[in-house]
């Protein structure tokens, strides 16, 4: 009788993991904002609004996302007019984020700081004309 050694079998690497999980992560988030209908008059999460009484730039977002999500554009453009263009920027991270693994694209710190500081720059007009004309969210 022979004594044959039994390979393991072996699950997915560490590395397939690593690439899945901001992904994953993103679904996650959307299923959930999909499913879950955030209130206007349910619990403030933002500290800004908290500390102030006052909507920071990003306020809406959360609403605008779950909106969008379930096909109610006119509503989540209400929310927040920057919604589509959130959501596209943080798909546009991830995919970024996954050719930066694949070794296909480097990574250029004076690009990201030109993105974040002109997304700085956007959502700040865009809550100073909210904060003028009465729009922003309560």
């Amino acid at each position: 009788m022979t004594d044959m050694k039994r390979q393991p079998t072996r699950g997915p690497s560490r590395t397939a993991l690593a690439a899945a999980s901001p992904g994953v992560g993103v679904v996650l988030v959307g299923a959930l904002l999909a499913l879950w209908t955030p209130s206007d008059d349910g619990l403030v999460l933002c500290p800004v609004r908290l500390c102030t009484g006052v909507a920071c730039p990003g306020c809406g977002l959360t609403r605008a996302t779950s909106r969008l999500l379930r096909g109610d554009l006119s509503s989540a453009f209400a929310f927040h007019p920057l919604v589509l263009f959130a959501v596209l920027e943080v798909v546009a991270a991830l995919v970024f984020l996954q050719l930066l693994r694949a070794g296909r694209v480097r990574f250029d710190a004076r690009l990201l700081n030109v993105v974040l500081v002109a997304n700085g720059v956007l959502f700040a007009v865009v809550w100073a004309v909210r904060a003028v004309n009465g729009s922003l969210p309560t």
